[in-house]
């Protein structure tokens, strides 16, 4: 989970400097690689939700609970529960994901 995470936000924040490095000397690449991020991003979203959704599995919760993440405060607490260990024995869900669960 954390692996796809780390991945995600370090090709965003390349895409995003190359963009801001680019779009320094001509206004027109500026917008390119502005569309090249939001692309990169929507791409992104379902395999996102999809990892968290997993995550959320591992520590026994539910996958609709990566709804509350539209929710500002509430998204804090999907964040705290994807932080915690996973469980050690099957769940609802199935088979723990890792040595750690």
């Amino acid at each position: 989970y954390w692996g796809f995470w780390a991945v995600h936000a370090g090709l965003t924040l390349v895409l995003t400097a190359a963009s801001a490095v680019v779009g320094t000397s001509l206004d027109a690449a500026w917008i390119a690689g502005s569309a090249v991020v939001a692309l990169y991003l929507v791409l992104g979203f379902f395999p996102a939700l999809s990892a968290t959704a997993r995550r959320l599995h591992d520590v026994g919760r539910s996958s609709w609970l990566v709804a509350l993440v539209a929710l500002p405060p509430l998204g804090l607490l999907v964040l705290y529960w994807c932080v915690l260990p996973g469980e050690p024995a099957p769940n609802a869900w199935g088979q723990p994901s890792g040595p750690e669960g």
